[in-house]
């Protein structure tokens, strides 16, 4: 039986190590992994395999006409490539589009994609019937393959991170980490935190911020002295020193399927607090996390002032460890064999 590639699209997300962990996971099983791109479609072979990730980057333009023009390319690309008979393979970061959310377009889009593809990933069980009756997606294409672990991504250089902010080193440190976005949700985070009044507590946003947002984030925190900003990328040598600067990382999210931070911080025993929505419930446990109703007004501060309460008890390393067990690379490059096809092996 002949070996077939897998053509990641894509290949590389800067600020995402997500993509560079799942290639490595495959290529240490000897599985030709390329980028899909110009100079590869051609040498696309039947029985090859094209595997998407954050579609609406191929079929969205920042204005009306780019969008038409990407979509019919990438409608016609589709329908192209599983004529030659390509296998195509969709992971669901999202179920939708952070650019865009829940419209018509995006619905059609995925739903055309979940048509045309031979299998579907999930990172969790729970979004299957949001796939279903959002984009008519068939269960049987439908495998759940978990989100890796970070282990080794991220080494700590032993940055004192503390002392870079003039964060007390008994302060109780809660901190947010990574891109920020209008979904993540940041205002509630600063509003919720500036309700805690123990002045042994301090806030830490590190990361960089939509243009839309900067500003009131600054004024935001101008407000209350325990809050400390760093709007700007966190480079990938300082990113385990941030994590584990702190004591809890918060992700204040608004919508969300699921989350690297949130298996980041896992990955440094870290316990986290976040919505009770997406895939959270399923990459966190009760010894990790305290997960809240995002629908309680005062759901998050109510939840950082029992994390702080009940603090000791997240300090045992093992739940942790035994969760990331579940998202060891290789379980994840064995299930990602099956949405493939067994043949993709090297002979």
């Amino acid at each position: 039986m002949a070996t077939i590639t897998v053509f990641m699209l894509p290949i590389r997300l800067d600020g995402n190590k997500y993509i560079e962990l799942l290639v490595a996971s495959l290529e240490n099983r000897a599985i030709s992994v390329k980028a899909f791109d110009k100079r590869t479609f051609y040498k696309m072979k039947r029985g090859d395999v094209l595997h998407l990730h954050w579609p609406s980057f191929n079929y969205s333009g920042n204005n009306g006409m780019k969008t038409l023009l990407k979509s019919s390319a990438f409608v016609l690309l589709l329908t192209y490539l599983r004529i030659r008979g390509i296998k195509i393979v969709w992971t669901v970061h999202n179920v939708w589009p952070h650019q865009g959310g829940p419209s018509r377009f995006n619905r059609l889009m995925r739903t055309f994609l979940c048509a045309f593809c031979s299998r579907i990933i999930l990172m969790g069980a729970s979004v299957k019937e949001e796939l279903v009756r959002n984009f008519k997606a068939t269960e049987k294409k439908m495998l759940i393959v978990p989100h890796g672990h970070y282990k080794e991504a991220y080494p700590s250089f032993g940055l004192d991170v503390r002392e870079r902010f003039g964060i007390p080193k008994n302060a109780y440190l809660f901190a947010f980490i990574g891109q920020i976005s209008p979904y993540k949700g940041i205002d509630r985070l600063l509003g919720s935190f500036e309700k805690l009044s123990d002045e042994g507590v301090h806030l830490l946003i590190a990361g960089k911020p939509s243009q839309d947002l900067e500003f009131s984030i600054r004024t935001a925190a101008e407000r209350d002295m325990r809050v400390h900003l760093s709007l700007s990328f966190v480079d990938d040598s300082e990113v385990a020193d941030y994590v584990l600067s702190s004591d809890c990382l918060v992700l204040p999210y608004r919508n969300i399927t699921t989350s690297g931070t949130a298996i980041l911080a896992l990955t440094y025993s870290k316990p986290v607090i976040a919505p009770d929505i997406g895939l959270l419930r399923e990459y966190t446990t009760p010894e990790t996390s305290i997960l809240y109703n995002p629908s309680e007004p005062d759901g998050l501060t109510n939840s950082m002032a029992e994390m702080m309460r009940r603090k000791t008890m997240f300090d045992n390393k093992r739940p942790y460890e035994r969760k990331l067990e579940e998202l060891d690379w290789t379980k994840v490059s064995e299930l990602l064999l099956n949405a493939y096809g067994r043949q993709a092996k090297a002979e």
